[in-house]
C-alpha cells in the first residue's frame, strides 16, 4: 500500500485514495463555496466568515484525510490551521483521478 501521510498544524494525516464517491462528495462542497462566491461577488478571502471556511474546510478534511486523531471545528478556526496543506491535498486527490 501506498501511503502518503503528511503533518498539518502538528497532526499526521494520511491522504485518502481517489474514488468516485470522495469525488462526488468533494465536488458538492466545491459547489457550495462557488455559489457563496456567486452571491459575494464583491468579497474576497478576508471576508468569508471564519466560521464557514472552517467548515468548508472541515468538510474537505473529511473526504481527504484520515487524520491520527478526530479533529474538531476549533482546529480548523486556529490562525495555526495551514489550509495551505489542504489545497495540496486536493490537487494530490485530483491528480489520482486521471489514471485510467
Amino acid at each position: 500500500m501506498f501511503d502518503k501521510t503528511i503533518q498539518v498544524s502538528g497532526v499526521t494525516m494520511t491522504l485518502r485514495p481517489y474514488t468516485e464517491k470522495r469525488l462526488k462528495e468533494l465536488n458538492q462542497i466545491n459547489e457550495e463555496i462557488s455559489a457563496w462566491i456567486d452571491a459575494n461577488p464583491d468579497a474576497t478571502i478576508a471576508d468569508v466568515p471564519l466560521e464557514k471556511k472552517a467548515m468548508w474546510w472541515r468538510r474537505k478534511a473529511d473526504v481527504l484525510w484520515a487524520p491520527e486523531r478526530p479533529l474538531d471545528i476549533e482546529f480548523f478556526k486556529s490562525e495555526e490551521f495551514e489550509a495551505s496543506q489542504l489545497k495540496e491535498s486536493e490537487t494530490f486527490f485530483m491528480k489520482g483521478r486521471l489514471y485510467l
